[in-house]
């Protein structure tokens, strides 16, 4: 069977494996498309201090098991820890994820614990490729706390951004979305934002005085961060109301610098977000739902034999760029 191995930094090989077979528990999935994200572009260009290559890559995953279709769950918990202790799993101490710490999906197949794979028949092979990102925006919300009526502000609209606006107007909650592309906040409107705005590298005043007006003339009482930007964490805080919640759900490793008095000031809960708590099941419904404007994400696709270039143009950072899929087998 064919796979993508991330040999070194910028680097991918196309290369001949035995083909796998699923043991004791384990279900063999044929593997039909792959998302790119941006952990992902990192792990090829050498950024990413948890991964050793070389490295089968891939996460986001849509296959079949015979002829049904499934998505893979790729996150495993070593279920001692504190958080997998308290039910917290996602958030696991010690957690390892397929395509990140373990060889992943840009393989013809693969055999994974049963547990982690779920049936999906009712989506597109597109669609389905897009659930795990799904359940990540989805667990930024659940984290959020965000109620029928309340306002929420989404900082960064690239696809957990605007999946994380849908599932907010979803709940009944009015959403505005800030990005630094027109295009992209545009399309924000699309995923049930009723109030967008462009900016730079930070909000002007004029931004940040229209934002409080639309929010009651208080602030939002959410704000999600889904750039890993140091300066949208900044702003996050500075625009949402006292008593308000701010959910972190970018990553980068950039170091961010705020005033010590802010989240006392204000008593702010801030709160982090990471993989997705059981939420695959949800994730699924959410995606056969909103289907249409799910795969209206995709604006890149690339056979397996292309992964380089996939790599490639996720890494630029190009804002045109939304998502990328790699094509391993045929599908619809």
């Amino acid at each position: 069977m064919k796979a993508a191995v991330t040999v070194g930094p910028n680097r991918v090989g196309i290369v001949e494996r035995p083909a796998c077979a699923a043991g004791e528990g384990q279900l063999l999935v044929t593997v039909e498309q792959v998302g790119v994200c941006g952990t992902d572009a990192h792990i090829w260009a050498g950024e990413y201090p948890a991964t050793r290559l070389p490295l089968v890559q891939g996460h986001e995953v849509a296959g079949r098991v015979g002829d049904d279709r499934v998505v893979v769950e790729p996150a495993f918990s070593c279920g001692d820890c504190h958080a997998c202790r308290i039910g917290r799993r996602n958030a696991c101490a010690h957690s390892a994820v397929l395509g990140v710490h373990l060889d992943g999906a840009l393989s013809e197949l693969i055999a994974v614990p049963a547990g982690r794979v779920h049936f999906a028949p009712r989506l597109s092979t597109t669609a389905a490729a897009m659930v795990e990102p799904a359940a990540i925006a989805l667990q930024a919300v659940e984290r959020s706390q965000a109620g029928a009526g309340t306002r929420a502000l989404v900082l960064g609209c690239g696809p957990i951004g605007l999946l994380a606006t849908r599932a907010l107007a979803d709940r009944g909650v009015r959403v505005a979305a800030v990005d630094r592309e027109p295009a992209r906040a545009d399309r924000a409107q699309r995923f049930g934002a009723t109030f967008t705005t462009v900016t730079s590298s930070r909000l002007e005043p004029d931004q940040r005085a229209a934002i409080v007006e639309w929010a009651d003339h208080e602030g939002p009482s959410v704000v999600i961060e889904a750039t890993g930007a140091p300066s949208a964490l900044a702003a996050a805080l500075d625009l949402v109301v006292s008593a308000g919640r701010v959910v972190a759900v970018g990553i980068s490793a950039a170091e961010a610098r705020l005033p010590m008095n802010t989240v006392p000031y204000k008593e702010l809960d801030l709160v982090g977000s990471r993989n997705s708590r059981a939420l695959f099941p949800t994730a699924i419904g959410f995606a056969e739902r909103h289907h249409a404007i799910i795969e209206e994400l995709v604006t890149h696709r690339f056979p397996l034999a292309r992964t380089q270039e996939a790599f490639a143009l996720a890494h630029h950072g190009d804002p045109a760029v939304g998502k990328i899929l790699i094509e391993v087998a045929g599908s619809e």
